[in-house]
């Protein structure tokens, strides 16, 4: 089989691999369609030891294809199902990092011990491969909303419009929300965000928090200086400065979901948290039933999240593909076609 390996930083190469070996409770997976990560990418650009892809390792794990061979005792799925595997639980291991191993860029991928919403999900008809490869990262971005269990009525601040802040703002609007506002420095990315029925802001083009009061208002807080009407914040971008600015205009009860990686410590002011009883809560990949909404919302066009999706490349030119998604002034969701 054909499989893209990682062998260095700023390489990576097409190779013929073998093939996966099928047990009883396994299933060989054909995938179709993969999604190149910013994960992916950060290994790529700076050396994949960091985020867990080894040299001559396969890699990737955003996946969609369909059953290629059954296990003797599975009964769950037969040839030629259409599935999403799910990264997290694909291999029966106790390593967190083998997720990010998990081969999508892999013409097939073995899934240990398989089950039905747990490590494989049906892909509904009306769900084409096209389509449902955003299924790991919407998921990601939806858990990012549901973690501080976001509501249609919530006022609610995106940082960051990289694919998990457009996805994140998908799966808002999908539920209803009508007042979401992403903040990014890329004023392409923000006419993205008005497409998928959010308001963007450029903190370059004027003061973010007396943006926020004009557009959210402004309310009076129990110590200190007034808050903004703001229930939710998430963080899909890990600048230093999204923690205090939370905390510095966050009225009582608002929560802060922290979805992106921050880089170095950042100071917490506790009186703050005290004061206000507000919530910081981190968000980690996704849940069974994040997975489940998300296919319902692609399935069902209750979002328009696939716009993202900027560039399609074939496997072969997965060496392009990487260079295109190195760049963010020229892609948003780049996509290898394993078909």
């Amino acid at each position: 089989m054909k499989a893209v390996i990682y062998k260095d930083t700023k390489t990576v190469e097409v190779q013929e691999r073998t093939m996966p070996v099928c047990g009883p409770d396994d299933v060989i997976v054909r995938n179709v369609r993969a999604g190149i990560c910013g994960t992916d990418v950060t290994g790529y650009l700076y050396g994949g030891r960091t985020v867990g892809i080894f040299p001559d390792s396969e890699f990737g794990h955003e996946m969609v294809g369909y059953v290629y061979e059954t296990g003797k005792h599975v009964t769950c799925v037969e040839k030629g199902t259409r599935v999403f595997v799910n990264p997290m639980t694909r291999l029966r291991t106790a390593d967190p990092s083998a997720s990010v191993r998990a081969g999508a860029f892999s013409q097939y991928v073995l899934v240990q011990d398989a089950k039905l919403e747990d490590n494989l999900f049906l892909l509904p008809d009306s769900l084409s491969f096209e389509d449902a490869v955003l299924i790991e990262p919407f998921a990601v971005g939806t858990h990012g909303k549901n973690t501080p269990q976001a509501k249609p009525e919530d006022h609610v601040v995106i940082y960051g419009a990289g694919p998990i802040g457009l996805c994140a703002l998908s799966g808002l609007v999908a539920q209803g929300n009508n007042n979401v506002v992403v903040l990014d420095i890329d004023d392409s990315r923000l006419e993205t965000v008005r497409k998928l029925g959010g308001v963007g802001f450029n903190p370059k083009s004027g003061e973010t928090r007396q943006f926020f009061i004009e557009h959210f208002g402004e309310i009076k807080k129990y110590y200190g200086d007034s808050a903004i009407d703001i229930d939710v914040v998430i963080d899909c971008a890990g600048a230093p400065n999204v923690p205090g600015d939370f905390l510095r205009y966050a009225k009582q009860g608002a929560r802060l979901s922290c979805v992106a990686l921050q880089k170095k410590e950042v100071p917490i002011n506790f009186m703050q948290v005290m004061s206000t009883e507000c919530q910081i809560m981190g968000s980690r990949g996704y849940t069974k039933d994040d997975i489940l909404e998300v296919i319902h919302n692609l399935a069902n066009k209750k979002s328009n999240v696939t716009q993202i999706i900027t560039h399609t490349f074939p496997l072969d030119d997965a060496v392009e593909a990487f260079e295109t998604a190195s760049d963010p002034s020229l892609a948003i969701k780049v996509v290898l076609d394993l078909a």
